[in-house]
């Protein structure tokens, strides 16, 4: 039975050539002429040539993962996956390769939701104090209308809130962003509403 030897090294087959009058049966270089057919191999399986001798090897061409990186690779060749691969996918980031499995790493999640938690606190913040300082100018100038002096203390309390998210039990994977409420959303006022959301 002729089988032909794929790149990755499995055994394709069986498969007939042609006969050619005046030469024979010519096989390409790529070819290998066994005694008997091959059965079907196991799931997950390929036959392959080991030291001349077909043998059925793990079949695990395709994606795998480096236990290094949790980056996905395009994995070519039969048999075992060498030291440093795995076909089983990270669950998600923050994931590394630990006794044979992927566990979280608990501290880099943290660190990347802090991270995260104290630059949306920042950029609003920012915007706060850029919505009170008319406001407070209004104020400091004895022009504050009392509206104005309501959306004032209304920032105010805003921003405290937003100070103390860290105090927060579930932060910082959990935040409960505070929301600014205006009683009276009217006048230049509109303007200040459109700048906050529901977190």
């Amino acid at each position: 039975m002729n089988y032909l030897i794929d790149v990755s090294g499995a055994l394709i087959g069986p498969v007939e050539f042609p006969l050619i009058p005046g030469l024979g049966i010519q096989l390409p270089n790529n070819a290998v002429t066994l005694d008997q057919q091959l059965d079907e191999p196991m799931s997950g399986h390929v036959w392959a040539l080991i030291g001349g001798w077909p043998q059925q090897v793990l079949d695990l061409r395709g994606v795998v993962y480096s236990t290094d990186t949790g980056e996905s690779v395009e994995w070519s060749e039969v048999g075992d996956l060498p030291e440093g691969f795995t076909k089983t996918a990270p669950p998600g980031p923050y994931f590394s390769w630990h006794e044979g499995s992927w566990q979280l790493d608990v501290k880099a999640q943290q660190a990347a939701a802090t991270l995260a938690a104290q630059s949306e606190r920042d950029k609003l913040l920012g915007e706060a104090s850029l919505r009170m300082a008319p406001l407070q100018y209004a104020l400091e100038l004895g022009e504050a209308s009392s509206e104005e002096q309501s959306a004032l203390l209304e920032w105010k309390r805003y921003c405290v809130a937003l100070n103390r998210i860290e105090q927060q039990p579930g932060y910082p994977l959990e935040v409960e962003w505070p929301v600014l409420t205006l009683d009276a959303p009217r006048g230049r006022l509109n303007a200040l509403r459109s700048f906050f959301r529901a977190k």
